[in-house]
């Protein structure tokens, strides 16, 4: 074999590993970029993933404090309606934001520190306070108390967030240190195997497989996140936020005239709070999550674009389509009240509720905000008249709810201002037509609004918190009046579920009593059985720090409540007052004169006291007297007067013990009907 023969093969042999190493380095920095591009992706991915995580939820919870602010202060600016609204959306936000922090992986992050916890609970807290002022809008002092606490969440969130993010950006270092040494490790790896191929490409397709699962479950995490972001965690059904936009891409993408015309259904359950008092917290959320499970079941055969979603608490919100008009909707919502009635079974046992339903269609140029506010005004309706109802939305329920906050904005000046006065209705001997009490009543007439009844005025006073105010002045005012009689009468005073609730009430009505030197024989203090069963134990105990003070207590409305005779056995009472209902119906309904003739005998027997509220004929006095009843109130003997005209009053209604009665004294006793 000759040189140049061998010489050729060797060149050719060359040629061939050289060929073979080119293609094996090609192959290696295909691969090399194929790897820094898995590499780059991962990183892209984890990026996108920590948008969604503790140091977003932080900056998302600055940005909500902060918009609430600016909302609420550009409300202060203007004045608008709009502006109100918006205020009270993102208000909403903030305190939903705070709701999310207190769960998943904030949640954890938060109660990692008792500082932290003991900060957001208390920021929890004064958020939800405030609630009540957005309401008193424009009220210069509910807008002061509202600024101040948001004022405040911003620094609390400021601080919380930025401790999220400090968190964040060690564990992001940490991850940063981790891929640097895996890619120096990759690299080694690369260049120790630049001379083994075949193991080189086994390795990096092993490793692009790893990276490619990284990548999968990086963005599988991401989308976690966001799907948390406008999910309700205990549910799993869209939030207020995902109902919002859900409602208003509804309405931006079809006319309210068209076929399928929206409708917003916005849900309470009745008797929640119940459950979570009775069987605990995780009852209330198994009822919860059996109830998502139900509207969804019942929704999902409405159509595949309807939505359901929880807004918090226990209230719930459906967007559905519907071609049938408002006779469809209040159908469908009776659908929903049926199908969430049925038993539902909890940990705690099986729980049997209702639910109260407001229902708004859209109309022309309707907001989503302006459709949701209509159906909560629904609700609210349905649920001051009667709950486990459906209510459809009309224009006179935001008249309603315009005249309730000016009845609420109006109690404040009318305290000052002694609007709310104390007006007296005489309880009368029916049979010597002697005046023998009087009840003090709280009269309210408005600047604007004119007479305003208690039945209107005394319910938005109770949710306002300015009840106590309310009842403490009609108690003073009482004592004054009472004690500058001519003559030693009783008077009796109502007290209010806030006032029966708080530890000082005792305290409070010996302090008044001592003031104004009333002896405690001369007061009457009169609960309604409504208001006794808020709750039972601290209202009885309370009851009898009260009796120890020698005034006396009597049940009001008696008869009408659910457990009345157990009251009876758990609490030694003065008095019982039997309800207008019974005699309004005692001339046409002889079970209404068997009940009242048995209040009677069963209050002979335990040495109480009864006094008949509501007569307003002498056929019901003659009927009640004839039943042995003494003492009566009612428009037949008077009607609520001013403490100025009580002199006149017991001058023309005086009678002398043993004085035989008779028409003329209760008709001199007989003003006209005025304002109850």
């Amino acid at each position: 074999m000759t040189l140049s023969i061998l010489l050729k093969r060797a060149t050719s042999v060359g040629d061939r590993f050289r060929h073979l190493a080119i293609t094996v380095l090609v192959v290696l920095v295909l691969a090399v970029l194929l790897h820094a591009e898995a590499v780059l992706t991962t990183g892209g991915a984890v990026d996108k993933s920590m948008r969604y995580d503790i140091a977003m939820s932080g900056l998302n919870g600055r940005v909500d404090a902060v918009t609430a602010r600016q909302r609420i202060s550009q409300y202060a600016a203007t004045g608008r309606v709009s502006d109100a609204e918006e205020a009270w959306l993102f208000y909403n936000i903030l305190a939903s934001r705070i709701e999310t922090w207190s769960s998943g992986a904030f949640g954890a992050f938060v109660s990692a520190s008792p500082q932290r916890k003991a900060m957001l609970d208390e920021l929890s807290r004064d958020v939800a306070s405030i609630e009540g002022d957005y309401a008193a809008l424009p009220d210069r002092e509910a807008l002061a108390r509202i600024d101040a606490v948001l004022e405040k969440a911003v620094g609390v969130i400021d601080r919380i967030g930025g401790e999220a993010l400090m968190d964040n950006l060690v564990e992001a270092a940490d991850i940063r240190a981790t891929l640097l040494e895996r890619q120096r490790l990759q690299n080694i790896l690369v260049e120790v195997l630049v001379g083994t191929g075949a193991v080189l490409l086994l390795f990096m397709s092993f490793q692009a497989r790893s990276l490619r699962r990284a990548r999968t479950t990086a963005e599988q995490t991401a989308r976690e996140f966001e799907f948390a972001a406008r999910h309700d965690p205990l549910t799993g059904l869209p939030n207020r936020i995902a109902f919002h936009d859900a409602l208003e891409q509804a309405i931006s993408s079809g006319r309210p005239r068209d076929a399928d015309r929206l409708a917003v259904l916005a849900l309470d359950l009745d008797g929640f709070k119940a459950v979570n008092d009775i069987l605990g917290h995780a009852s209330g959320d198994d009822l919860l999550r059996s109830v998502a499970d139900r509207l969804r079941r019942i929704v999902a055969d409405w159509g595949p674009r309807d939505v359901v979603s929880r807004l918090g608490g226990d209230e719930f919100t459906v967007l559905t389509r519907i071609s049938g008009g408002e006779d469809e909707a209040v159908a469908r919502a009776k659908l929903l009240i049926d199908g969430l009635h049925e038993a539902h079974t909890l940990s705690g046992g099986n729980v049997v509720v209702n639910a109260t339903i407001g229902v708004a269609l859209a109309q022309d140029e309707e907001s989503g905000s302006s459709m949701l506010q209509n159906a909560d005004l629904a609700l609210s309706h349905a649920k001051a008249t009667g709950k486990g109802r459906v209510q459809l939305y009309d224009v006179s329920m935001r008249a309603d709810a315009t005249r309730r906050r000016q009845i609420e904005e109006g109690i404040t000046q009318a305290l000052d201002e002694g609007d709310i006065a104390t007006h007296y209705q005489p309880q009368v001997d029916m049979r010597t037509g002697r005046i023998v009490g009087l009840e003090a009543l709280a009269r309210w007439r408005h600047p604007a609004l004119g007479w305003i009844p208690p039945s209107e005025f005394i319910p938005i006073a109770e949710a306002s918190g300015r009840i106590v105010e309310i009842g403490e002045r009609i108690l003073e005012q009482a004592c004054r009046d009472t004690l500058a009689l001519p003559v030693e009468l009783p008077v009796a005073v109502n007290l209010s579920v806030a006032q029966l609730a708080r530890e000082d009430l005792a305290e409070t009505v010996a302090d008044v009593l001592l003031r104004f030197g009333l002896p405690a024989s001369r007061l009457k203090l009169e609960v309604t059985e409504s208001v006794v069963m808020k709750d039972t134990r601290r209202a009885i105990a309370t009851l009898k720090k009260l009796k120890a003070l020698g005034v006396s207590i009597s049940l009001d409305d008696f008869g009408t409540g659910y457990s009345a005779l157990s009251y009876l056995r758990s609490f030694q009472w003065d008095e019982l007052k039997i309800d207008r209902s019974f005699v309004r119906s005692l001339d046409s309904d002889r079970h209404s004169l068997s009940i009242v003739t048995s209040i009677l005998e069963l209050a002979a027997r335990l040495d109480i006291g009864v006094t008949v509220e509501g007569v307003e004929t002498e056929e019901q006095v003659a009927l009640l007297t004839g039943a042995g009843c003494r003492v009566a109130q009612g428009f037949l003997f008077g009607a609520p007067v001013p403490a100025s005209d009580l002199g006149a009053l017991l001058a023309r209604g005086g009678r002398a013990e043993g004085e035989t009665r008779s028409t003329a004294s209760v008709a001199a006793v007989s003003p006209a009907r005025g304002i109850v």
